[in-house]
């Protein structure tokens, strides 16, 4: 009985394991930080979680359609470090301009390297090249 119980544990542990593996990811596989990308949409909805937030725009493009553009952050406590010390300080319905670096399969994905909020405050959240307040010419811009 006692070696189910142990091969049972091992079991667990090694499953959690897997998972927080895949939960976890380096940045730089899944988007193409060599690339920014610039949206302007509503924000929809907010994801304060760990170990990355998640922030949910819709994008209007400039043939009328909507698109949902999902941009991934660091977690809340790198956040908070940058002085955005709570979700309540991003406002559903409001209009962000997000420079994201894109995701590699094409999806309407990005990792946000910074936010201009409505009143025009800026944060850089992403990579210590990421944007400094200007937006770099060559970014494809996709919103208005």
């Amino acid at each position: 009985m006692g070696t189910i119980r142990t091969l049972a544990a091992a079991l667990a542990l090694a499953a959690g394991l897997g998972t927080a593996a895949v939960a976890h990811h380096a940045v730089q596989a899944q988007f193409d930080v060599s690339k920014n990308v610039i949206i302007t949409g509503k924000l929809i909805k907010v994801e304060w979680q760990n170990p990355h937030a998640w922030f949910h725009f819709e994008v209007t493009k400039a043939d009328g359609t909507t698109e949902i553009w999902s941009t991934e952050t660091v977690g809340p406590n790198g956040l908070r470090r940058l002085g955005l010390s709570d979700r309540r300080l991003f406002v559903i319905g409001e209009t962000y301009k997000v420079d994201l670096c894109p995701d590699r399969s094409g999806a309407t994905l990005g990792f946000t390297n910074a936010f201009w909020f409505p009143d025009g405050k800026f944060v850089k959240v992403g990579f210590p090249e990421s944007p400094t307040g200007e937006i770099p010419a060559d970014a494809p811009k996709i919103g208005q």
